[in-house]
């Protein structure tokens, strides 16, 4: 059993209490806040059985604990995840996973000094979905790919954190993580960023960001575009030499359906539970690798985190 330390009292850190209830193999044994108030009042609501810690400090000093979910803003995910490694806690930090590839490499660096597991919570990579497309075209079902492209978009633009700058806010770094991670996985991890277009708000912040990729050599292109002000179909389409792959909902992994060059369908596979349990998944991930004295998880290695962080770099000068 996997005792989780929640880090973090917010919206995304609820979903994910709520959907460790009842699991075996993951527990959720406290909940830290700055507000001893807001704690209680989460944990009463998601994770009834927890422990309240007021203070993260003490939640990350905690014996009880085997591995603390970050979920803070965006900007204190290096500062809280550098405070846990150091109390030689196991770490899962929400994304994006740091500010800059230089706050990721410096909390590697402290992970592996210590022999501390680490990990960033892009959840669709765990989804039994997203491994089902990786094996199609690593069997060649499609041929090699060629064309990648993506889209995510929410009206979320009222959310307070998105609009401030000193939280990390802006479509890019709240959505673009997702688009960029989905490119790495079928396009790999050999290209570059080539084109950026974004709409930003007087603060500096980005609304939404239209941007492209293409694999150094040339070979795949890749377009994607994320917004905070609409509510797109958040698909994703991996084309090949001799067929294509649909996704339905990047974010979360409906369904994946391969069809022939001709669009005949071949195969398609959906995904099982509902929505909210997509987050299972990478709790389990981490469950699993900690058991075996990883320090990596297969599914997110450390190798894809900072790459995507380079790539968040590489957009957000460009913008």
């Amino acid at each position: 059993m996997l005792r989780v330390g929640i880090l973090g009292c917010g919206t995304i850190a609820a979903k994910v209490a709520d959907s460790l209830k009842g699991n075996k193999n993951v527990v959720i044994e406290g909940v830290a806040s700055r507000e001893r108030n807001k704690a209680k009042k989460f944990a009463a609501l998601h994770c009834p059985d927890a422990r309240v810690f007021t203070g993260y400090e003490k939640l990350a000093a905690s014996e009880d604990i085997d591995l603390i979910y970050i979920a803070t803003p965006n900007t204190y995910h290096y500062e809280h995840a550098i405070m846990c490694i150091k109390e030689y806690k196991n770490v899962l930090i929400e994304k994006p996973f740091a500010m800059s590839k230089a706050e990721a490499d410096s909390i590697f660096f402290e992970a592996k000094n210590r022999g501390v597991f680490v990990a960033e919570a892009m959840w669709p990579s765990y989804q039994p979905l997203h491994a089902k497309a990786i094996e199609w075209i690593e069997k060649g079902r499609i041929g090699a790919v060629k064309y990648v492209t993506a889209n995510l978009g929410y009206d979320i633009a009222s959310v307070p954190r998105l609009n401030s700058p000193m939280l990390g806010g802006g479509s890019y770094l709240d959505l673009g993580v997702y688009t960029t991670n989905f490119a790495l996985s079928f396009m790999g991890d050999d290209i570059r960023v080539s084109r950026v277009f974004a709409r930003k708000l007087s603060s500096g912040i980005d609304r939404d960001t239209t941007y492209s990729m293409e694999s150094e050599d040339g070979s795949i292109l890749g377009n994607f575009y994320v917004t905070m002000c609409a509510d797109t179909d958040k698909d994703g389409v991996v084309v090949g030499e001799r067929g294509k792959i649909k996704f339905t909902n990047i974010n979360n992994y409906r369904k994946i359906a391969l069809y022939s060059q001709d669009d005949t369908l071949l195969d398609e596979v959906e995904a099982k539970g509902n929505y909210i349990h997509g987050y299972v998944y990478e709790f389990e991930s981490c469950a699993k690798a900690i058991s075996k004295g990883f320090i990596q998880a297969p599914e997110m290695p450390w190798a894809r985190t900072i790459k995507i962080a380079q790539i968040n770099d590489t957009i957000r000068s460009m913008m």
